[in-house]
C-alpha cells in the first residue's frame, strides 16, 4: 500500500520518513497486514451511503477515567492541521464499511516522535455526514484547514478488526488511527475550542474561551513537562 499512497510506515518509535503523494486513484488497493480485505478508494463528495461501524468501538468505561488516566493510554499527541481528506470503502467477511483518512501536517508535538513540518494520515470511522457512534465527537466535523490537538493510537499490524478469516488492518491505510473524538480531539472551531470539557478543566488564559495554546499548556503540564 506504501506504494500505492505514497505513504511510510509509522513505527512503534514513532519516526517517520513520510512522503505525501496527493494524486489518488479508484482501484482496489493490495493491503500489506489485511487478509481478505477489499479496500477501496472512493469519491466522498455527495457521497450519502449507509453504513456499519467496524472500527475498534469506544470503549464507554473511558468516560470514568480521569485525565491522567486517559493520557496515560498509549497515544501520541499532537497539534496539527488537515491539509487533506480521502474516504475508502472497506469489505470485510462480506460487510462493507467506510473510513476517513485525513492528512494532518503536524506542528507541535506533544507526546512522541512525530516531526513538526510532518504529515500524518489519521485513520476515523465514518465518511461525510456519517458517523456511528455517539462518541464520534468532532472527528465528524473535521475538514481541509481544520486545526485540532489530536490523541491517537499508532497503527500496526496487529491493530485491526476482522470477521471470521478475514481482517483489516488500520496501518494498510494510517499511520495513526482514533476510535472516538470526544475525549481525544480537541478541535478549534474559530470561536474556541470543542472538547470534553466535563472531562478536562482547562483554564482559558484569556478569561474568555479555551484556545489551542490553552489546550496544550494544560496538557503538557499533566504530562510533566
Amino acid at each position: 500500500l506504501a506504494g500505492v499512497f505514497g505513504m511510510s510506515r509509522l513505527g512503534i518509535g514513532g519516526s517517520s520518513d513520510q512522503e505525501i503523494v496527493q494524486e489518488s486513484t479508484d482501484a482496489p488497493t493490495v493491503p500489506q497486514y489485511s487478509v481478505g480485505a477489499e479496500i477501496e478508494e472512493i469519491d466522498g463528495s455527495g457521497w450519502d451511503g449507509l453504513f456499519n461501524g467496524g472500527m475498534a468501538s469506544s470503549d464507554a468505561s473511558l468516560v470514568w477515567l480521569d485525565p491522567e488516566e486517559i493520557l496515560a493510554l498509549d497515544t501520541v499527541i499532537f497539534r496539527g492541521t488537515v491539509m487533506g481528506m480521502r474516504y475508502f470503502e472497506v469489505t470485510v467477511g462480506g460487510s462493507t464499511l467506510y473510513y476517513t483518512v485525513a492528512s494532518v501536517e503536524v506542528s507541535d508535538c506533544l507526546r512522541g516522535d512525530l516531526a513538526a513540518g510532518d504529515t500524518y494520515n489519521v485513520l476515523y470511522v465514518g465518511a461525510p455526514g456519517r458517523m456511528t457512534t455517539s462518541v464520534s465527537g468532532d472527528l465528524e466535523n473535521l475538514a481541509v484547514g481544520s486545526e485540532a490537538i489530536f490523541m491517537p493510537y499508532v497503527a500496526t499490524h496487529e491493530t485491526g478488526w476482522g470477521s471470521g478469516d478475514s481482517y483489516f488492518c488500520y496501518a494498510d491505510l494510517a499511520e495513526l488511527y482514533m476510535d472516538e473524538g470526544r475525549r481525544f480531539l480537541f478541535l478549534d472551531t474559530g470561536d474556541g475550542v470543542s472538547y470534553a470539557p466535563e472531562v478536562y478543566d482547562i483554564p482559558a488564559s484569556n478569561g474568555e474561551s479555551v484556545t489551542l495554546d490553552d489546550v496544550a499548556a494544560y496538557l503538557r503540564g499533566l504530562l510533566g513537562q
